[in-house]
């Protein structure tokens, strides 16, 4: 899934851990140039859905800080 924000593109994925059984949310945070600044991961959920939103929640975070 792609989002715009604040002249950055945040591209989220949730991938399932299959030893823990947790949901990871993934975050890659390209600039307006399209290069990657920044990716991560949010901290371990119990659903895929928890996972995305951690993840958006934690790159606008970032975005922000900047």
């Amino acid at each position: 899934m792609a989002i715009e924000y604040k002249d950055h593109t945040i591209i989220i994925s949730g991938e399932l851990d299959s030893v823990s059984g947790d949901w990871n949310g993934r975050y890659r945070i390209m600039d307006e140039e399209g290069v990657v600044v920044y990716e991560s991961f949010s901290d371990p959920a119990g659903s895929e859905e928890e996972a995305l939103a951690d993840a958006e929640e934690a790159a606008h975070a970032w975005i922000d800080q900047q």
